[in-house]
């Protein structure tokens, strides 16, 4: 798979595993994305190793963490829950690949009226006639578009001119400049939906009539600290906000459903973590399977 200029046929990490004086433990993932996360995951890997080596009271105390390291080291010690069962929000299919398998995915869901659609990953032409091909399929349809910051601004605007924006629920980040994109929303009456910029530390909320939502990716983000903030924006301002996965393992996913089930009190809030039906090999795809998945895993650091 594509992801973000990289082609991947496999998705690595590792997990993490803490457990506290009455024998109580927490899970955690540090999966870095590539093509997203600034961090290798063999830089995690150093990192949290040298982090495990100077002892658990230092863990929350530590400062300038990797995001990926981060978010695994929240969610191992506060022990959000990777076998939740009460019911989680919806989460919204995700539609990827070439237009033929994408039509062929959106018919297999028997048409649902709100989608995740990847775009420019392909020439601009080819988005247009897949955007179109999918509005034929389902009149009441509402896409919600991801460039992930890989159009120009003149590829964005022949997007915006050509399609039935009535469809168009929001883009998220359109193009690398977040100035660009408010230019850009203004111009042609469409919604945004901020991601790579809320996962950048330095960047700070001002709020926009054009942003619409906030995409959450909190393996991404790294700071729970920072993700509750987001929550927070996000209630004041009265924008919606997707948990979105960074196709992370079912424990990454159980914890994020978890965080979204936490957050829905708070926030209009959507689920997206539509990603395992494109993971082949079944390690760490099955809730039922977590324990016995976890034995099969090479352990590389213990402290007994």
């Amino acid at each position: 798979m594509n992801f973000n200029g990289h082609q991947l046929s496999a998705r690595e990490g590792l997990i993490v595993q803490l457990q506290d004086k009455h024998k109580q433990s927490g899970l955690g993932e540090i999966a870095p994305l590539p093509g997203f996360s600034h961090e290798s995951l063999a830089q995690a890997k150093a990192q949290i190793i040298s982090l495990l080596n100077s002892g658990l009271d230092k863990l929350q105390a530590t400062d300038n963490l990797y995001p990926s390291v981060h978010f695994a080291l929240n969610m191992a010690v506060q022990k959000i829950a990777v076998n939740h069962k009460a019911s989680f929000p919806d989460s919204i299919a995700l539609l990827q690949g070439d237009n033929a398998s994408i039509i062929k995915q959106y018919a297999a869901l028997h048409r649902p009226a709100l989608i995740k659609l990847k775009v420019a990953r392909q020439k601009v032409r080819d988005d247009l006639r897949l955007f179109e091909a999918l509005s034929r399929l389902n009149p009441g349809l509402r896409i919600r578009c991801d460039a992930n910051q890989g159009w120009s601004t003149a590829q964005a605007a022949c997007f915006f001119q050509k399609i039935d924006k009535s469809i168009l629920d929001y883009i998220e980040e359109p193009t690398d400049s977040h100035q660009a994109n408010l230019q850009l929303a203004e111009k042609y009456n469409i919604a945004l939906a901020l991601d790579e910029t809320l996962q950048d530390s330095h960047f700070h909320y001002q709020h926009h009539s054009c942003i619409k939502a906030l995409v959450l990716k909190p393996s991404l983000i790294g700071s729970l600290t920072r993700l509750q903030r987001f929550i927070e924006i996000a209630a004041q301002q009265q924008l919606q906000v997707h948990i979105s996965s960074s196709f992370e393992s079912i424990i990454g996913l159980q914890q994020l459903a978890a965080l979204a089930k936490l957050y829905q009190k708070k926030c209009s809030l959507t689920l997206g973590i539509d990603t395992l039906k494109y993971f082949s090999c079944p390690l760490l795809t099955e809730r039922r399977q977590i324990q016995a998945d976890l034995q099969k895993l090479e352990c590389l650091w213990s402290s007994s």
